[in-house]
């Protein structure tokens, strides 16, 4: 699990508990009209501004902000790289079709397989950048939903409230009724900031930072299977690879 996500719900949790525990949050913040204004409008603008498959990832990697993965972590690959790489001093290149294709979600595997397909260390580092490029515009893709969406709520938020002092304004021969009306109507712009700026922002970052983690992990990949692939000494590899560290 990763642990500052969890503690930062956590906290928000916290927070808004204890908002109303000391009745500083009451039922008053209750606007059901600011709920369907704000998420229903920020849902349907970002279907209209994002392809279907940008959704569907946005969905599926919504986990990944609870999960530490450690798959990631260059201190857990580099030794499965450096024993790929004595091996293969001992019995040569065929030593990498060893490689576990479970490490690093089978990169570790397409960059033996490439390896030995080409034996072309120039090539191999075209064909594998260009994967590593491909992979992470496709999660910023992903992660722009999130800022997508954390850019529009408080502007759904803004046209909620808009909405409500219309008919605020429509009934001004009222007094009594103006003050409880305008509080339901500048909810809308508290729902639009809140959802912006608790969620989508938060998520979007967090969702970034693993795509450069990512990144790194692939990065150190590359770099060691190329080293194997010129016959580098196992120990020379592991020195280099721990600059990833």
């Amino acid at each position: 699990m990763d642990i500052t996500t969890i503690i930062g719900f956590l906290g928000a949790v916290g927070l808004i508990s204890a908002g109303v525990a000391g009745e500083q949050i009451s039922a008053s913040l209750i606007n059901m009209h600011g709920v369907v204004v704000v998420l229903g409008g920020t849902l349907v603008a970002t279907l209209i501004n994002t392809p279907l498959k940008f959704i569907r990832g946005a969905i599926s990697e919504l986990g990944l902000i609870f999960r530490e993965n450690d798959e990631v972590a260059p201190d857990r690959i580099i030794p499965v790289i450096v024993a790929l790489a004595e091996q293969s001093r001992m019995r040569g290149l065929s030593a990498l079709k060893e490689a576990d294709p479970a490490v690093a979600k089978g990169f570790l595997s397409r960059a033996a397989t490439a390896a030995l397909e080409y034996n072309d260390t120039k090539f191999v580092r075209e064909v594998l950048e260009q994967e590593i490029n491909q992979g992470v515009d496709d999660m910023n893709e992903v992660a722009n939903v999130y800022r997508t969406m954390g850019v529009m709520a408080p502007m759904f938020g803004l046209l909620g409230t808009l909405i409500g002092i219309i008919g605020v304004l429509k009934d001004l021969a009222n007094p009594e009724s103006v003050g409880p009306a305008m509080a339901v109507a500048i909810t809308s712009a508290f729902y639009g900031i809140f959802f912006a700026n608790m969620i989508c922002v938060p998520i979007a970052g967090k969702m970034r930072a693993k795509v450069w983690l990512d990144v790194r992990m692939k990065s150190m990949i590359l770099e060691g299977v190329l080293e194997i692939m010129k016959g580098s000494m196992p120990l020379v590899i592991e020195r280099r690879l721990q600059s990833y560290l």
